[in-house]
């Protein structure tokens, strides 16, 4: 039997939030390397595996695990041709479905396959083909909240842009179409999300970095029609922008923080929320403004500016509450750059790894939620205080996981960037109490837990990928 490690973590907490001690079950599995791979993605749970898949190039893999975490079975995928590329692969509850592609001849041959929690093959069948001159790059591809659809995308020769939307429960490509953008191509658009109903929100890129317009494309499927819509910050400089769909209540949420064009300093958040179906050309935000008090605890013990101590401010999720409020969350963020870019001692050829390596200082620090009313107005606002630091690692391992449960909020972080650190959580329940809870020291564990590429399996349960030295740890931590 394959080794593997567990460890059981007890932490007290005398707190107005629970009371009562809590205990965390935190299992680790054996190491895989993952040198010499290009990517790996998790799958979650299915069934009662645990599966992970690993892209190695010419080779395809998928390594199972159990509820303790030990390794149950490796398997490698063959397919009809040696090229072949896997271009979506979504877990499911008691199965998994991968989409790939090869070629043959004058085409491109589409195929679907899915599999159960053993990786044994259920079905088999092919989607489309497409001539080889009518794809430029390689497909990529968005899902819907509740894993029904995939969405393909890639271009033409002619920078035109073809869609095709796979339904997952029918299994069968409900939607194959070259949408044509009037003055756009494939480059101006970006966070192209997927309705569960399978209408397509597609946010178009500005250039220019003080803007005060967000231009939006809603494409529906089921009747070929494209629609345009903005949001107009008139008056108002955003800084960042967060954007998700609310299947429950269709609504399109956009949310940031904003400037006035004098000071140019962050003033607050703005905040729009609509539903799909009465959607206008034009439409006006709500500005929220921050308060004083928040600033102070912001500042609290720090050497900040305080006429810009709202500037690092990044939205990274919006909560939405059952009576039309939500849980605004976001992140002081920031990073420099440790060298100039005229410095001529470093080629600028393309092919130079110095020109195309960032030599960047990456800063995540306090984490802030604000609590906002129906009438968009702050009910309470909590600074969660962390400071993390690290160098040229595209800050993968900093930032916050937020795990959601029905009576609170935990917000899962490492506490330093380093290989011996621990891993800590604020506890938050639904009026704002929070506790803090050490969870895991990593000293000895040979582990950097990725947060950001963490996935909640159950109401009690969460994944984390772990890398260090070309090693890949998953990280299951119970309540």
């Amino acid at each position: 039997m394959p080794l593997y490690k567990n460890v059981i973590i007890v932490s007290i907490l005398i707190t107005a939030i629970s009371g009562v001690a809590t205990s965390q079950e935190v299992s680790i599995s054996d190491e895989l390397s993952i040198r010499n791979y290009f990517s790996y993605e998790l799958l979650g749970q299915i069934d009662d595996r645990i599966l992970i898949y690993r892209d190695k190039g010419f080779s395809k893999e998928i390594d199972v695990y159990n509820e303790d975490m030990e390794h149950t079975q490796f398997s490698e995928f063959i397919f009809e041709k040696k090229k072949a590329d896997v271009y979506a692969i979504l877990g499911q509850d008691t199965a998994f479905q991968m989409i790939y592609g090869y070629l043959e001849k004058d085409s491109l041959v589409l195929r679907l396959r899915e599999y159960d929690k053993v990786v044994r093959l259920i079905d088999s069948t092919t989607l489309t083909k497409i001539h080889k001159k009518e794809i430029k790059r390689r497909f990529s591809h968005s899902i819907s909240e509740d894993k029904s659809k995939i969405l393909l995308t890639t271009i033409n020769n002619e920078n035109q842009v073809r869609f095709i939307l796979y339904n997952c429960r029918q299994k069968a490509i409900t939607w194959h179409q070259v949408v044509l953008f009037p003055g756009k191509d494939y480059r101006d658009f970006k966070n192209i999300v997927v309705t569960n109903d399978g209408r397509l929100l597609m946010q178009v890129k500005n250039s220019n970095f003080d803007v005060d317009r967000l231009d939006f494309v809603l494409l529906n499927p089921s009747n070929n029609t494209q629609f345009n819509f903005n949001i107009d910050l008139t008056g108002h400089i955003l800084r960042n922008v967060f954007f998700k769909y609310d299947n429950q209540n269709l609504n399109v949420i956009v949310c940031g923080t904003y400037a006035d064009k004098k000071g140019k300093e962050v003033k607050g958040m703005y905040f729009f929320k609509k539903n799909i179906n009465k959607l206008l050309g034009t439409e006006p935000p709500q500005y929220i403004p921050y308060t004083s008090s928040l600033g102070a605890e912001l500042l609290q013990g720090k050497k900040r500016n305080r006429k810009h101590v709202f500037d690092d401010l990044e939205v990274k999720e919006v909560i939405l509450r059952n009576d039309g409020g939500a849980l605004v969350i976001s992140e002081i963020t920031k990073n420099f750059s440790r060298r100039s870019p005229y410095n001529s001692t470093y080629s600028r050829n393309a092919s130079s790894s110095y020109s195309r390596r960032g030599w960047v200082d990456y800063y995540n620090e306090d984490i802030v939620v604000i609590n906002v009313n129906p009438e968009m107005s702050i009910d309470w606002s909590k600074v969660l205080y962390k400071k993390q630091f690290s160098q040229d690692d595209d800050a993968v391992y900093s930032s916050f996981y937020v795990m959601k449960t029905p009576s609170r909020l935990r917000f899962i972080y490492n506490d330093d960037i380093k290989k011996n650190s621990t891993v800590s959580e604020y506890l938050m329940d639904p009026t704002g109490r929070i506790a803090r809870n050490s969870l895991l020291s990593t000293q000895y564990q040979n582990m950097k837990l990725r947060f950001g590429d963490a996935m909640q399996l159950s109401a009690n349960s969460i994944l984390i990928p772990s890398e260090k030295n070309y090693d890949l740890n998953l990280v299951k931590i119970t309540y």
